[in-house]
């Protein structure tokens, strides 16, 4: 059958996810598989035998898919040739190489629909050698739809980064504008005037919370361009998902009767509310766009709770399409999707099972085609998890009401922004006026200027991305002119959208104030480095020696 087998190449490496690379031989006569099946186990290939066709086909419905095939052409129940058409038309199979053999010289048998073609008797340094060939080219095509992938990902990076930024300035003054207006609406008032003002108030309130989700959305949108740590906090399970099947309402209702079973007591988690949130809106969502729109009343989604042991278990059922059987092994994969163009974008499930499994979780999906589709997120419950709950004194203190602030000597704080958007200046002086006196300068080069002309600052604002001198460069002119200073600075950002500033972002020791932020962050920061700075009077008064009488 073969020839020497010493020449034959050394054997092959593993597959790109480390299982042997798999080949099926399809060959009626028993003697020359069994050869073909000793030359490729001596390569290392996991192989498998079928006798004709119809076997074959029987094996590739209930077995492990293999990589490549080789194929005898005349064979009886099955040849090659019905074989070859029939696995041309199933979507699972028909990608698989096809290597044909054949003692036939015809024309009918050399033009046949394969990827290679040998003549029988087969060599065996010539059959390894396809093989590798039709593996490599595997492996090449498997590289580069990664390497696409992780372009694509990393171009949705970029693109979010940039959109954050350009979002969050506006949004920043937006919500401290809002922020504001609620806090000097809701002071104490005579009856007729609040009477005047309860409408506004609702609807400045209503104002708030949609901003907040614009924050929140937006904050999700960046965390696909870095890895954001975010400080763990007790939330209620159910209350998340009431806000999620809230946005996701819309979506539902045209299409489904939605149900809902809250069972447990306690459904208390440890996490990041906002990124479970966006989670359950995802699946919510997905299982209303398994159901045709239309026919509300002869479909349902349930959503459904549970406590399991130590686990909090979640689920979502549709009596949507369902998804085919050959899909559902690549739910979970960056950017696979069935949805149509420009309906589904491929990340939903994956980053939500990232976002799972960052919180000790885990997620399954189960779907019968026709029948629907259910999804079930496990949780550990709080009482497990906690070890990973902050300490007491590490938590967010909270503002204390609005008073004046001076010092000994009657000296008011001072704060300088320096921000190229004038509007966050100007909500930043409202927010502050009763306790600083804050200066707004919206050019880095005016701002330098004052420090230049011997004016002194408690606290500088600095924005990190501006026009011609940007954040990181005031400070590097900072540290080397007036290195007292740099413990005061505070930089604002609504996003690292280049190299460069999130270089500096990542080796800053420099507090850093996200935008959108609120009036009590602004608040609570000036107080803070406004007593900071009384403190380290005092002691350098204490310190300095007595003068001589």
């Amino acid at each position: 059958m073969f020839p020497d087998k010493q020449s034959i190449a050394a054997p092959r490496h593993l597959r790109w996810d480390g299982q042997p690379w798999r080949v099926m031989v399809v060959e009626d006569d028993g003697d020359i598989s069994e050869a073909v099946r000793g030359v490729l186990e001596d390569e290392e290939y996991d192989v498998v035998v079928a006798e004709n066709g119809k076997d074959a086909l029987g094996r590739l419905q209930v077995e492990k898919i293999p990589d490549v095939i080789v194929l005898d052409l005349r064979m009886p129940v099955m040849d090659g040739w019905e074989f070859r058409a029939l696995q041309k038309e199933d979507p699972q199979l028909k990608a698989i190489p096809i290597i044909a053999c054949s003692a036939d010289a015809s024309p009918q048998a050399v033009a046949i629909s394969a990827d290679a073609y040998l003549r029988k008797p087969l060599d065996a340094t010539q059959l390894v050698a396809t093989i590798e060939r039709l593996l490599h080219q595997q492996e090449l095509h498997h590289m580069s739809e990664r390497l696409e992938s992780a372009e694509r990902l990393a171009s949705l990076g970029r693109l979010a980064a940039g959109v954050g930024h350009e979002i969050n300035n506006p949004l920043a003054f937006a919500m401290l504008n809002v922020n504001m207006a609620l806090k000097t609406l809701s002071a104490p008032l005579d009856q007729a005037a609040n009477d005047v003002t309860t409408d506004v108030v609702g609807m400045l309130k209503e104002t708030e919370v949609g901003l907040e989700r614009i924050r929140q959305t937006v904050e999700r949108l960046q965390k696909l361009s870095r890895n954001v740590q975010k400080r763990p906090e007790r939330f209620d399970l159910k209350a998340i998902i009431e806000q999620s099947i809230a946005m996701a309402r819309t979506h539902i209702q045209h299409r489904a009767r939605l149900s809902k079973y809250y069972r447990g007591s306690n459904l208390t988690i440890l996490g990041d509310s906002v990124a479970i949130g966006q989670v359950f809106l995802n699946l919510l969502v997905n299982a209303a766009q398994a159901i045709p729109d239309g026919d509300a009343d002869h479909n349902e989604i349930v959503v459904s709770t549970d406590v399991v042991g130590d686990e909090i278990v979640v689920e979502i059922r549709d009596t949507g399409a369902g998804i085919a059987p050959e899909h559902l092994p690549h739910v979970f994969e960056p950017f696979f999707t069935t949805k149509p163009m420009g309906i589904g974008t491929g990340l939903g499930l994956a980053i939500a099972r990232q976002t799972i499994t960052d919180h000790q979780g885990h997620i399954e999906l189960e779907s019968t085609p026709g029948i629907g589709t259910t999804v079930r997120v496990f949780f550990s419950s709080v009482a497990t998890l906690d070890g990973l709950l902050p300490e007491a004194d590490s938590l967010p203190v909270p503002v204390e009401p609005t008073k004046e602030l001076t010092s000994a000597g009657g000296r008011r704080g001072r704060v300088l922004v320096i921000d190229d958007e004038p509007l966050i200046g100007r909500v930043i002086v409202a927010a502050l006026k009763e306790e600083q006196d804050v200066v707004v300068e919206t050019r880095a080069a005016d701002a330098l200027a004052r420090l230049e002309a011997g004016e002194t600052f408690d606290l500088i604002l600095c924005d990190l991305a501006m026009p011609n001198i940007g954040g990181p460069e005031v400070f590097a002119i900072v540290s080397a002119r007036w290195p007292d200073l740099v413990a005061r600075m505070v930089f604002m950002t609504g996003g690292a959208f280049t190299a460069s500033t999130q270089t500096f972002l990542d080796n800053t020791t420099s507090p850093v104030l996200a935008k959108p932020f609120t009036v009590d962050d602004i608040r609570r920061l000036a107080r803070t480095h406004r007593r900071t700075q009384e403190r380290t009077q005092e002691r350098t008064q204490e310190t300095r020696p007595a003068p001589s009488a």
